[in-house]
């Protein structure tokens, strides 16, 4: 059985800037990238770990789309995948988008 996908809003903030920013020059261009993008991230869905482990967080992954990383989360008890966070791969990463949830 496949894993399901959930985006937390920083990811869907994430993708909406990425495309907009892309469309600013193409629009078709973007389109076809964000489509890509997302097909990508869905095959997590099929093969959670895919993604390296991120060094200093060892509850999160990263998988490449190139020049994005995508960052995520397995959660096996509920069989899902928490997208967690989309940022070009020359950018330092946000920490506190990777911070593990407090309960």
């Amino acid at each position: 059985m496949d894993y399901r996908l959930v985006y937390t809003q920083k990811a869907l903030n994430d993708l909406a800037e990425i495309v907009g920013h892309i469309a600013e020059d193409d629009a078709q261009v973007a389109s076809r990238f964000g489509s890509s993008l997302i097909s990508h991230v869905e095959l997590l869905t099929r093969f959670p770990r895919m993604g390296g482990l991120v060094r200093k967080r060892p509850s999160v992954r990263k998988v490449v789309h190139s020049p994005y990383l995508v960052y995520y989360r397995v959660h096996d008890a509920k069989r899902e995948i928490e997208v967690l966070h989309v940022r070009h791969g020359a950018r330092k990463p946000p920490m506190s988008a990777l911070r593990p949830k407090r309960s």
